[in-house]
């Protein structure tokens, strides 16, 4: 009796570096099904909601409002992986300083000293004010840049899917 090929491939460790992460991204984006407006749409809702001071519930956000505007609510949940440990404080801190300049805030936290811990919660609706305002701007402009790059990428993709298809057919 011949042993038999274990059909399973063994599960990737959930702990991975950024060049595994980032291959797994790009494996599970070649994967994705659908026209390529669909998952740009999921994309740019991801990584919109990805940029927005809202971290524990970023992939339910974007996978209920990619339902509502009818995108790929699997390239949504991929797109909310830009926001990850390594890239929140640089996100966050981009977003709080663009608000503070939008909004006209003349203090930042660069120039407050902090002499006790009830000042710095005196200033909790403003820094959270000023990081959703630059939070949305951000987003957008990052949504809307993915949404341009994703679609590109898959028409690119498919374009080349078909033409290995119509290679691949033997000739009469």
């Amino acid at each position: 009796m011949k042993p038999t090929h274990n059909r399973y491939k063994k599960k990737p460790p959930v702990f991975t570096g950024p060049r595994e992460r980032l291959s797994q991204m790009l494996v599970r984006m070649r994967q994705l099904e659908g026209n390529p407006h669909y998952i740009a749409l999921g994309m740019a809702v991801g990584i919109f909601i990805s940029i927005t001071p809202i971290i524990p519930l970023q992939t339910i956000v974007a996978v209920a409002l990619a339902f509502l505007v009818r995108g790929s609510k699997s390239a949504a949940a991929l797109g909310t992986w830009l926001s990850n440990p390594l890239t929140i404080p640089v996100v966050y801190y981009a977003n709080y300083k663009l608000g503070c300049m939008l909004l006209g805030y003349q203090k930042t936290l660069d120039s407050i000293a902090f002499d006790s811990f009830s000042q710095l919660m005196e200033l909790g609706l403003e820094v959270t004010w000023a990081m959703i305002v630059g939070g949305v701007v951000i987003g957008a402009v990052l949504g809307v840049a993915a949404y341009f790059t994703t679609f590109r990428v898959f028409i690119t993709i498919r374009r080349r899917a078909r033409q290995v298809d119509s290679d691949s057919r033997p000739r009469p």
